[in-house]
């Protein structure tokens, strides 16, 4: 019982937590606490197509990947064509649909063995 006497009208460190205070204002009827929006992200149930993910929707890995697939497309071409300026076509290298963040994870590491394979083969020359 003392303790409840030393602590009686002030306010610990509990009671400052964010968390307690809205948990507090809710059970005194307050403002009721609504759930965050959900972002759109790579994580949602659909898929996101390439013009959503150039226009910036999907995050940082996303746009990395779509950057990435799209600078090796372009060193492909440069690679394997005449010296004569091209333009690349993205679309042959692309899927319908951008994958989900394991696969780009899985993409990104191919394509960073593939460029240390090519770098051992370009000093050979």
């Amino acid at each position: 019982m003392a303790k409840k006497k030393k602590f009686a009208g002030k306010e610990t460190k509990l009671a400052r937590l964010p968390l307690t205070q809205a948990l507090t204002s809710q059970a005194e009827g307050g403002a009721t606490l609504s759930p965050p929006r959900p972002s759109l992200s790579l994580l949602a149930s659909e898929p996101l197509t390439w013009d959503e993910v150039s226009a910036g929707r999907g995050g940082p890995l996303a746009a990395a990947f779509f950057f990435l697939v799209r600078e090796l497309s372009d060193l492909r071409l440069a690679v394997q064509s005449s010296p004569g300026p091209a333009e690349a076509n993205h679309r042959i290298y692309l899927p319908d649909r951008v994958p989900q963040p394991p696969g780009i994870m899985q993409a990104l590491r191919q394509a960073r063995q593939s460029l240390q394979d090519l770098q051992t083969q370009l000093s050979h020359l």
